[in-house]
């Protein structure tokens, strides 16, 4: 019994591999909790519930103002009480904004649009308070999201039984994840916002920041629900032909469990200082193991869908053997955002990244009129090509590093990862 828990403490002790280690555990997860959502949906269901999600991301950055991007920046300054002054802001933020969207519900005579005032302000404070709890305590920050995911996968199954095909359930999961993301974190940081106690002048200081980086993260959340919000609102490709990509793109987006982890361990070290070498090194071992998933991906895609969706789904597979080109290049702009973030590079961040939007913008409007979903597709993969090869381009020259620093771990750094194994193996050992 000791050794075993001797064998638990040097896993959480360290940040990279409880950190992977979570995600994976959380994608077993979420499969089970997939196969029983889509099948519970249909592609119909599944279609809608993608338009209105998409059209709740854009709300709740844009209410969101950016005003948590800028933390890490004050942190790094070490300004006295800066966690409590951030979260005080936040709170005046869901009080505004639930106060709005109740009365905007009220006045709209739209399912959809009710939905999305009432959810937005729960969205914005949860969003908030996970990249405050991603940078105090990156492993907590995993516990919240694996225990949001528990929970709702108990009650995706529970549904799946219990009850009729509504898309009421799948909304209501994305309040309890929210809401389950808010408690946690509010308990592991130790404090009570109060928004009464939110300092004006120091709104005005972080609000400049805070707005560019507000349109930094619209951009990219409209890099991602672009395509969706343009085929459901613009275009008016039909409802299932959406709900297969949308089971499409979310099968490709396994491919980012490797970089996403690197990119929350990240922010924690770049909160502190540059850690170029770090990143560098990051950047080379997940070139090696996002091409693994990629691969993994392809192989498994198609009966993947059947598992877990049912024949209904198998269109969607088109779908994501097209997206999966995208995976490596937006896994470089992950991990290199970090730092330029970190930095206070708001400007060069968004200018890159607002590229990358216009491209996705202009191919949608050409590609989605003439190949409906698979246009879609088509158009995130050279959006998403252009944003990792801009961000690329950039570290190597602010760094004066040649091409190969991002992929060829030369024989010291081989040497350095084998003592990392040995002693991770050593970690696993009784």
């Amino acid at each position: 019994m000791t050794k075993v828990r001797r064998l638990i403490g040097r896993v959480v002790n360290n940040d990279y591999i409880f950190t992977i280690l979570t995600k994976i555990f959380a994608v077993f997860i979420g499969l089970i909790a997939s196969s029983y959502s889509n099948r519970f949906l249909g592609p119909q269901l599944k279609g809608e519930l993608g338009r209105i999600s998409s059209l709740l991301s854009v709300v709740a950055v844009t209410a969101n103002f950016g005003l948590y991007q800028p933390y890490p920046f004050y942190k790094r300054q070490q300004i006295s009480n800066v966690l409590s002054r951030f979260l005080n802001i936040f709170a005046l933020q869901f009080v505004v904004y639930m106060t709005a969207g109740i009365a905007a519900a009220v006045l709209f005579n739209s399912f959809e649009l009710t939905v999305v005032c009432l959810l937005a302000p729960i969205q914005v404070l949860a969003n908030q308070l996970s990249f405050m709890i991603m940078v105090e305590d990156v492993k907590f920050k995993n516990v919240i999201f694996f225990t949001a995911r528990i929970t709702n996968t108990i009650i995706t199954v529970l549904a799946f039984y219990t009850m009729n095909r509504t898309i009421m359930v799948s909304l209501a999961l994305i309040v309890i994840g929210d809401v389950i993301t808010i408690v946690l974190a509010l308990l592991r940081l130790k404090r009570m916002p109060n928004p009464f106690k939110a300092e004006w002048h120091f709104i005005q200081r972080i609000l400049p920041f805070g707005v560019v980086a507000m349109v930094t993260t619209l951009m990219l959340t409209l890099n991602y629900r672009m395509d969706t919000i343009m085929m459901g609102y613009m275009f008016h490709v039909p409802d299932r032909e959406i709900g297969y990509y949308t089971l499409g793109v979310s099968l490709s987006e396994y491919g980012w469990l490797i970089p996403d982890a690197f990119r929350e361990v990240l922010f924690s070290r770049t909160a502190v200082d540059d850690s170029v070498d770090e990143i560098t090194m990051s950047l080379k071992v997940n070139f090696y193991l996002t091409l693994a998933m990629i691969l993994g991906i392809l192989a498994l895609g198609r009966p993947m869908i059947h598992l877990l969706a049912g024949r209904e789904y198998l269109p969607a597979y088109s779908v994501t053997l097209l997206i999966v080109a995208g995976i490596l290049p937006m896994s470089w702009f992950k991990i290199i955002g970090t730092l330029l973030l970190a930095q206070g590079k708001k400007g060069i961040y968004l200018g890159m990244l607002t590229a990358s939007v216009v491209v996705n913008i202009i191919c949608n409007c050409f590609t989605i009129p003439l190949w409906g979903k698979m246009g879609a597709a088509l158009a995130s993969v050279i959006s998403y090509l252009v944003t990792g090869a801009l961000f690329l381009q950039y570290y190597l020259r602010m760094y004066s590093l040649p091409v190969s620093s991002v992929f060829v771990i030369n024989a010291a750094e081989r040497e350095k990862l084998s003592q990392k194994l040995q002693r991770l193996r050593g970690h696993f050992s009784f």
